[in-house]
């Protein structure tokens, strides 16, 4: 009966330690994770300074939703947010390059495109002048023919008909002289007209180009960084970005993973799995599944 009794109260002790152990549990956001900047690729051309801060401005947006700071920075120890330049970087700043080159080019075409229309304007008034000049030098041409057919059917020919028939040769020859230098001034500006559009085609093609190689990259998965819990530990690991918000947007993504949030399928959230907004505040998802995550109503 006695060691029963012992075995009785030795349960009993076991029960209430347990009941203490629960009690004592911390949850996900009891206390802040404290974090420091691990490895640090200078070929971001980001000073530290920038990284660190923007490290503050994304625990920032988790600490607006509950109020409360769930990430401390240190400088020496927890949670390490490496930037880690690699290929994928390496095909951003391409892509930032392209980018650039193709509003460049799109500048270019804009003004060739300009320029091909004002050219237009002048060749089709050429053009029609040109037409209306071959026009009456046919009719006069045609009139004159007739004259001369009827001067030479006649028996005594005025020698006033043939003056006038001789100067209105005189000036059909003038006539057609005209046409012939505003054809080739026709002819030229059309040599113009269709070189501006070789151009212009060329440059639409080469911004086409260069926009299909940046395409190529976009609408990835959240592959910019990654949040790594291994063997090793734990770690933020980031790999690219395209600029300060979109950095500070990976950022708060990690940093809602080490905190514990999953992805969420609205694709304005920050915990969105591509990084393809461009919004700093929280979503409605986001916030409510960080309040859960946090017991707070």
């Amino acid at each position: 009966m006695r060691i029963l009794k012992n075995a009785m109260l030795l349960c009993v002790a076991a029960a209430l330690f347990a009941g203490s152990y629960f009690i004592l549990t911390k949850g996900p956001c009891d206390s802040p994770i404290v974090y420091h900047i691990g490895a640090f690729d200078a070929k971001f051309g980001l000073s530290r300074a920038a990284f660190v801060a923007d490290t503050a401005e994304a625990a920032a947006i988790w600490q607006k939703v509950v109020g409360k700071p769930l990430f401390v920075y240190d400088e020496s120890r927890g949670l390490p947010v490496n930037l880690v330049y690699d290929s994928r970087q390496a095909t951003t700043d391409t892509s930032k390059t392209l980018s650039a080159a193709i509003d460049r080019t799109v500048a270019s075409a804009d003004s060739v495109k300009a320029e091909l229309a004002a050219l237009r304007v002048r060749y089709e008034s050429e053009r029609d002048a040109y037409g209306a000049l071959v026009a009456g030098f046919q009719s006069r041409l045609a009139a004159y023919n007739d004259a001369v057919s009827r001067y030479n059917a006649e028996k005594r020919p005025s020698p006033a008909e043939y003056e006038r028939l001789q100067s209105e040769k005189a000036s059909l020859e003038d006539l057609r002289s005209q046409a012939s230098s505003r054809m080739a001034a026709v002819n030229s500006l059309a040599g113009q007209v269709n070189a501006l559009v070789d151009r212009y085609n060329s440059l639409i093609s080469a911004a086409n180009a260069d926009a299909r190689k940046v395409n190529q990259t976009a609408g990835k998965e959240f592959e910019q960084g990654d949040y790594v819990r291994d063997a090793s530990g734990e770690r933020i690991d980031v790999y690219e970005f395209d600029g300060q918000t979109r950095l500070v947007r990976l950022l708060a993504h990690e940093f809602g993973h080490a905190v514990g949030l999953e992805h969420d399928a609205d694709p304005a959230s920050i915990m969105y799995y591509l990084n393809a907004g461009s919004s700093l505040t929280p979503s409605a998802g986001d916030a409510a599944a960080l309040r859960k995550l946090c017991g707070i109503p």
